[in-house]
């Protein structure tokens, strides 16, 4: 009886998160002012200086010992600390991740092969693998997903049921497929965390969410969720840019809500990738009041001491960076994203080349925006690198 009253308390968690989710797009722009407000005056001070500035050695400052290039350095290496690649990569050892790939299927204008990568003794990401026909070599796209059972099987264009493609293609949430028809190859990974079958939340201990099961575990052994999905994006890289259909050159991360947390950070780690798009995912890691944003399998011990997740955004400059958020996203408040775009751009400013960043509103809710996102993305590849392709 008590496993049956779990199941049932578990599957009403999932509906309401689900009709919440669904609701998204309808909420009132008032409700985006979540984290403005302030906590109470005993808590507030408290608050005030745990995330001082005076907190912040890292953070991006125009007087930083050694310029703008130092601080890049200094930053780059303790958010790795932080993250715990280091940890993960003495862990893997002399582990080679493996790729298995299977048979190409013909989708008409393309490929699209199902693939699995060992990116750790014993860890395997499954993934699809989208190529244009023809010889290439295609810029390469790289689309983690946000939190979702199925998320990457929507990102390539695999769907569940009729109801489930209406809805995807709706949001534009198929960016892998998008991708392919402009003449990128395309990788829809896993995203270690955010799906179903990384580590379960036995007995509901976590509050029945598998992502903050999986983070606690990461955080006892010294790691962290999210430096374990950067380690997988960069694995992954490590095989995709041997292929002789891949141009090396041109590598994009995209991704929505979780997925675009793990973009910037994944490209603020890994300076291959020379065009990032967060969707519906940019905003500071706390408000002004102390508000945490963002989900807790993001959390990395000390990530204020670098500033929080605008100014880890602002490692990927001078490469191309384009945050994108939806007006009627209840997750994050307008006035705090407006800051944290202001912040970036100084700091592309102090790079040299603050045209390589842009912020850009969607009209709607937590979702992908095609029309705001290619073009930028064309743009910075380069006007006839991609073929003749269209959405």
């Amino acid at each position: 009886m008590k496993a049956e009253r779990n199941v049932s308390r578990r599957a009403a968690l999932r509906g309401t998160l689900g009709t919440a989710a669904l609701a998204v797009g309808a909420v009132s722009l008032a409700a985006q002012q979540r984290g403005d407000e302030p906590y109470p005056e005993s808590i507030a001070g408290y608050l005030k200086r745990l995330y001082s500035r005076d907190q912040q050695p890292f953070a991006f400052r125009e007087n930083y010992p050694g310029g703008f290039r130092q601080w890049q350095r200094d930053a780059r290496a303790q958010l790795r600390l932080r993250l715990g690649l280091e940890k993960i990569a003495a862990a893997a050892g002399n582990h080679r991740p493996v790729v298995k790939l299977g048979e190409p299927a013909d989708m008409g204008e393309y490929t699209r092969q199902k693939g699995v990568i060992e990116t750790e003794p014993e860890v395997y990401m499954p993934f699809w693998f989208l190529k244009p026909k023809g010889k290439g070599p295609f810029p390469l796209g790289i689309f983690p997903h946000g939190h979702s059972k199925t998320g990457h099987d929507t990102t390539a264009g695999v769907f569940a049921d009729e109801e489930a493609r209406k809805r995807a293609l709706a949001e534009d949430r198929d960016v892998a497929v998008q991708a392919v028809r402009l003449g990128w190859a395309a990788i829809a990974p896993t995203v270690r965390g955010l799906s179903a079958g990384m580590v379960p939340d036995l007995h509901e201990r976590h509050g029945g969410q598998d992502c903050r099961s999986h983070v606690i575990h990461c955080l006892l052994a010294g790691r962290t969720a999210l430096g374990e999905r950067v380690w997988d994006i960069s694995r992954i890289l490590d095989w995709a840019v041997k292929l002789p259909e891949v141009n090396a050159r041109h590598i994009l991360c995209m991704g929505n809500s979780g997925g675009g947390v793990v973009t910037i950070f994944a490209a603020a780690c890994d300076e291959r990738i020379t065009i990032a798009v967060p969707s519906c995912s940019f905003s500071p890691t706390v408000s002004e009041t102390g508000f945490v944003y963002h989900c807790d399998c993001n959390v990395v011990p000390g990530l204020m001491e670098l500033g929080g997740l605008h100014h880890v955004a602002g490692l990927i400059a001078p490469r191309h960076l384009l945050s994108v958020n939806g007006r009627k996203d209840r997750l994050h408040s307008i006035k705090a994203i407006e800051f944290a775009a202001a912040e970036v751009r100084r700091i592309y400013e102090a790079a040299g080349h603050p045209e390589r960043y842009e912020h850009r509103w969607g009209p709607e809710g937590h979702r992908f925006y095609k029309d705001l996102m290619w073009p930028f993305i064309q743009a910075a590849l380069g006007a006839g690198k991609t073929g003749a392709g269209s959405l």
